[in-house]
């Protein structure tokens, strides 16, 4: 169970930290600018901040095991989208996507915890399950990023798309 919530939180983050490890790659290749490139982490965390207080009622309607495979299915999209993107318009919706999930992760992941883990444990496991955006970022910065330099950057985010938990 730790291993899949750490997974949720790395996989919630992922699409953001890969615009930023592949952000060079994605200015040439879509042609896009540097300030637009910027403008991603804006429309990433500007939706999940918008969205957080809705995906926390979201998941006590649904459940935290929904809400984790919805996470994990529009994390996937969302990765997919983005390395199908022709230029900056379906860059940004795809971020935007991305945002769904980052405003679940906490909410499923900490609701699962408190459904399956006996309180004595419960500490350690949300201090492991926390791991995992750092984790998200440890991935996209380094397999990810040398991923790219053989696949390419829509390779690299695509083998991301397709290894999500399901």
């Amino acid at each position: 169970m730790t291993a899949l919530l750490t997974c949720a939180m790395a996989f919630s983050m992922l699409q953001l930290f890969l615009i930023g490890a592949l952000g060079p790659r994605l200015v040439d290749g879509l042609g896009i600018s540097p300030t637009m490139l910027g403008l991603t982490t804006t429309v990433g965390f500007g939706t999940a901040a918008v969205l957080s207080p809705g995906g926390g009622r979201m998941v006590d309607r649904i459940g935290p095991r929904r809400a984790l495979v919805l996470l994990f299915l529009l994390s996937a999209a969302a990765l997919a989208l983005i390395g199908a993107a022709p230029g900056a318009g379906l860059l940004l919706g795809a971020v935007a996507l991305g945002g769904v999930p980052q405003a679940l992760a906490n909410p499923a992941t900490n609701k699962a915890i408190l459904a399956t883990v006996e309180p004595a444990r419960r500490g350690a496991v949300t201090g492991l399950k926390q791991s995992g955006v750092q984790l998200g970022a440890f991935v996209a910065g380094l397999p990810l990023a040398a991923l790219a330099g053989g696949l390419g950057w829509r390779g690299a985010v695509w083998t991301a798309a397709t290894n999500a938990p399901n």
